[in-house]
């Protein structure tokens, strides 16, 4: 929806990748212990990879005021209710 940020967390093991398809965001990592954020403005009409590796917080903001972001995301385990390695913290 515009103006959702969604994310503010981070893993211990999972890799994250999202792309965007459709509208224009924002993507935000920080490493955790650090203050230095690196950003990515991403869109559907330029679709590239950014990836999420652990130790790193993150979030994607949708930009727009009036669309919706739509992303495909993907990462290297399924999720496990047992062992979440879902850790909130904000970019």
């Amino acid at each position: 929806k515009p103006g959702v940020t969604k994310g503010q967390h981070w893993h211990h093991t999972k890799n994250e990748k999202f792309v965007v398809v459709s509208g224009h965001g924002l993507i935000q990592l920080r490493k955790i212990g650090t203050e230095d954020v690196v950003s990515f403005e991403v869109s559907g009409g330029r679709m590239e990879v950014v990836e999420m590796i652990p130790g790193y917080t993150h979030n994607i903001v949708n930009l727009s005021e009036t669309e919706d972001l739509v992303t495909f995301m993907w990462c290297n385990e399924c999720f496990d209710p047992a062992r979440p390695d879902t850790y909130s913290e904000k970019v």
